[in-house]
């Protein structure tokens, strides 16, 4: 069974995903908006949503105690 704090913030996520889904249905019907600045707005939303969804993630593992786990494995940038 999934912690109430889970549930909050899963339904938070599918909140968040369905504003996206409408910011992006805005992009790509408005014809005033170039090819270039539509790929440019739609990348800012790509990355806003992984960071919202982060925070998001995170805020489960510090308010049960443990440390938050990273979506995806840090980067070796000694390579």
């Amino acid at each position: 069974m999934m912690s109430w704090r889970t549930v909050t913030v899963l339904g938070s996520i599918a909140t968040i995903e369905r504003m996206f889904r409408k910011f992006r249905e805005v992009i790509d019907t408005d014809e005033s908006i170039s090819p270039e600045l539509r790929l440019s707005l739609h990348a800012t939303l790509d990355e806003r949503l992984l960071f919202g969804k982060e925070r998001l993630f995170g805020s489960i593992g510090r308010q049960d105690g443990a440390a938050a786990m990273p979506i995806s494995p840090p980067r070796n940038n000694s390579q």
